[in-house]
């Protein structure tokens, strides 16, 4: 009979199925920087669908402004990804978050599906893929860049490291050296 009355009350305490456990859950969380760069990409593409220009050149970190003007100064034309008030052959309409990776401390890469209008053809794009870097800078995170038609799997840390050399703030990256001490016994 008790044993009975124990078993009820154990099936009556468990968690429903597919609920995750506090360590679980805990172990899927987020990173700060990866909350953070979410949080900006967010920001940044909602102003795009607003076509909210000033706004998201605000949210464009300054070297990718530099990089997008240095062909307008050549060609008098201003094209790049990172560029939507440049670019008429598609406007955004909606987006989804589809993956998020971090690179280092202060550099975040996210996967986005893209629903864009595309006037020439009259008809809209469904889920086009796209990966924007996201790096720590002015005390926040700034978009970087837009690699278009691409996964996160087809971006590799490395490529990011190496081609975006001074996009994250010293202060971040000197944290970061500081904490990897810290961790790893190497304090003084």
């Amino acid at each position: 009979m008790w044993a009975a009355v124990l078993l009820a009350g154990a099936v009556a305490n468990a968690a429903p199925p597919g609920a995750e456990s506090g360590v679980q859950s805990t172990l899927n969380e987020e990173s700060p920087d990866v909350f953070l760069a979410k949080a900006t990409l967010q920001q940044y593409l909602s102003r795009v669908v607003r076509k909210d220009w000033e706004a998201a050149r605000r949210l464009t970190h300054p070297k990718a402004l530099g990089v997008i003007s240095q062909p307008k100064r050549r060609t008098g034309v201003e094209r790049h990804n990172l560029a939507p008030w440049a670019n008429r052959d598609a406007e955004l309409k909606t987006f989804r978050f589809i993956g998020t990776r971090q690179v280092s401390p202060g550099a975040v890469l996210i996967e986005v599906g893209e629903d864009s209008y595309r006037p020439e053809e009259e008809g809209m794009s469904v889920d086009d893929p796209a990966v924007y870097l996201l790096f720590r800078s002015r005390g926040g995170f700034l978009v970087a860049d837009k690699k278009a038609g691409v996964e996160l799997s087809d971006v590799s840390d490395q490529a990011v490291r190496v081609g975006y050399p001074g996009y994250v703030d010293q202060q971040v990256q000197a944290q970061a050296r500081r904490e990897s001490a810290l961790f790893d016994s190497r304090h003084r």
